[in-house]
């Protein structure tokens, strides 16, 4: 089934409906003017007796001038922040583009460069609709400036890439105006990433190979086009690439340029507001954290090697973000994969503060702080520490990136990740799209088969929650409380409350469910691939040992008692850790049933021989482990 078949799929089921209709009430009315705005331009300028490319094209300067320095400097910086690994893989995938192989989202596509590249070939076309926006993007060029130092070092792949540019340049099906083309080549978010990279590889090339001419040719009448077409209504981190790609597309150009750098200066100025109080990206998703921090060093590098005044708002951007990802930085130094972030398209966590440290941004935290604005909560210190998600869903008006992942956790033991989330599939509406986004897919609680905010298509979110949390320490012990209500007049209603206690090497969490009606409740723990869990019954209760899969069995990583469960099962779970690359990982389930229910688990650097919660109703006053009694703080 395509894509554009899922949707229609979608749109017309009745459980969708409701969804769709809450999702674009929340749509602020920009967003609903600029839908209607692309889609009579789609309907009308094809139409028009204008030769819109032409229109484009005779607006670039003829004696073009071309200052490459600026951005060949921030292009060298960034390079320079890379990891001997990741630019390996740069080169390694320069190479095979150099034979006309392109490799995004785990799918490699012959781009049939003998006879021209095909940019709307069946193969470019087929799902996922993001593999056509990177390769329209012009991705592929960064392998090349990243990965090499110098244009000599690739000769082949140079060569390759300036074919592909003069047959972009003058094929037919490129054009501006076709049909379609608002939602093909000329969508404005790949306008904006074949800006960048067009900016960047026409600094790295220098004048060494002649294409530079070409390609500055391009780059003008792409920057012109955006200027004219700056997603205002789309908003969140595409308003943010818009405004990078024209002001490095400024810098490049100097005076028919100056305008460009001016609007994207306003933009990245107007889109500051989008970083919450904590310095984290609104859209709350990790690697979308890291992708709209980097642009913003970026900018900030840019209008200092120009002797620009930086504007105050760009650089409080900089440097609470920069904050922000140091704090949220896990022991072993890779993004947690929560609300569609995934590995390999974002920097490298480890990258990007050194890029921060590159262009001159300090910032006064040395991580592992909770994050309270974006509702990132870390308990524990070190190389063993857990992650609770307690915060708010998305915007309202952008809820794309977010899960039903309500007081979800992730746990890290000796610097490893032990329980993980799930990460992303893919943004097309398929099963494994829902599967990602759903409460089953992370270490929660889920009350029946409901799923606590409705979810439906790629990016449909239903009536939202609105959860409360307190985060402290009591007596030597740091706690997280949370708490939410389903409540609505068509919706099966219930409270869930989870409590999280860290004390010397164990946490203990609580979870209690109060419903309407009676319903097995599940509490599901998603474990990294590579650990093993085995049921030990060697003590008064049973236990689960997490050990690495190819460490020493007798010396495990973590030790996990169930307290309260009805039954606690083993059984496997889809973990999605790239794009379109699906693995298999254990999973453990824990569940109970009724209208009212209360369960945990202890989790513990080594192995317990008996654990006990103490409670009075739903307080919870204290955990004896192994015959050690714990008095816990109030929470209430």
């Amino acid at each position: 089934m395509s894509d554009v078949d899922s949707r229609l799929a979608q749109l017309t089921d009745t459980e969708t409906m409701p969804v769709l209709y809450n999702t674009v009430r929340n749509m602020e009315s920009e967003q609903l003017l600029g839908i209607a705005d692309r889609t009579l331009r789609q309907l009308v300028v094809p139409s028009l007796p204008v030769d819109t490319d032409q229109w484009y094209d005779r607006k670039v300067p003829s004696g073009l001038a071309f200052a490459p320095e600026t951005v060949r400097g921030n292009t060298t910086t960034l390079r320079r922040c890379l990891g001997g690994d990741d630019r390996r893989r740069y080169r390694e995938r320069a190479s095979e583009a150099g034979r006309g192989s392109v490799t995004f989202l785990n799918r490699t596509v012959d781009i049939g460069e003998s006879d021209g590249v095909d940019w709307f070939s069946s193969a470019v076309l087929e799902p996922p609709e993001l593999w056509a926006l990177q390769f329209h993007g012009f991705e592929f060029l960064s392998w090349a400036y990243l990965g090499h130092d110098e244009p000599q070092a690739c000769p082949a792949t140079v060569e390759a890439f300036s074919d592909w540019l003069e047959d972009w340049y003058g094929a037919d099906e490129t054009r501006i105006g076709t049909d379609g083309y608002l939602r093909r080549g000329w969508t404005p978010y790949a306008v904006s990433l074949r800006i960048v990279h067009l900016a960047r590889f026409c600094a790295w090339v220098r004048n060494d190979t002649g294409v530079e001419t070409l390609a500055a040719r391009i780059l003008y009448r792409n920057a012109a086009f955006l200027a004219n077409h700056v997603e205002y209504d789309v908003g969140g981190n595409h308003l943010i690439e818009n405004g990078l790609a024209l002001l490095l597309a400024g810098s490049l150009f100097e005076e028919e340029g100056t305008q460009w750098t001016e609007t994207g200066i306003e933009i990245l100025v107007d889109a500051s507001d989008q970083f919450l109080a904590d310095g984290g990206h609104f859209e709350r998703s990790p690697m979308y954290h890291v992708i709209a921090l980097s642009r913003y060093l970026t900018a900030v590098d840019t209008l200092r090697r120009e002797g620009r005044d930086v504007p105050s708002e760009l650089l409080d951007v900089a440097t609470s973000g920069t904050e922000f990802l140091r704090q949220l930085r896990p022991p072993d130094g890779r993004l947690p994969l929560v609300n569609d972030a995934v590995f390999g398209e974002a920097l490298p966590v480890d990258a990007c503060l050194r890029y921060a440290d590159a262009v001159g941004i300090q910032s006064g935290s040395v991580g592992a702080a909770s994050l309270d604005a974006s509702g990132y909560y870390w308990l524990g210190e070190g190389e063993d520490r857990m992650l609770v998600d307690g915060g708010q869903s998305g915007p309202a008006h952008l809820p794309g990136h977010s899960h039903n992942d309500q007081f979800a956790i992730t746990f890290w033991a000796d610097g490893q990740r032990l329980l993980t989330d799930t990460g992303t599939y893919e943004y097309a509406p398929t099963d494994k799209r829902q599967y990602s986004r759903s409460v089953a897919a992370h270490n929660t609680v889920q009350y029946g088969d409901i799923e606590p905010i409705p979810i439906s298509g790629s990016y449909l979110l239903g009536r939202r929650l609105d959860p409360t949390v307190r985060e402290a320490e009591g007596d030597g012990v740091q706690f997280f409380d949370g708490r939410y209500s389903r409540r609505g007049r068509l919706q099966t209603q219930y409270s869930h409350r989870r409590r999280i206690y860290h004390d010397e090497d164990w946490w203990l969490v609580w979870d209690t469910v109060d419903a309407s009606e009676s319903a097995p409740v599940t509490s599901r723990l998603h474990v990294q691939p590579g650990i093993d869990v085995a049921t030990e019954t060697d003590s008064t209760q049973p236990r689960f040992e997490l050990a690495a899969a190819d460490g020493n069995t007798d010396d495990p990583l973590a030790s996990l008692v169930p307290l309260g469960a009805d039954s606690a099962t083993v059984a496997t779970s889809q973990y999605f850790p790239e794009f379109r690359r699906a693995e298999t990982r254990p999973k453990l389930s824990m569940t109970a049933e009724g209208r009212s229910v209360q369960f945990g688990w202890l989790l513990s650097r080594r192995p317990r021989r008996s654990v006990a919660v103490e409670h009075d109703g739903e307080t919870v006053t204290g955990v004896s482990i192994d015959d050690r009694y714990r008095s816990l703080p109030a929470t209430e």
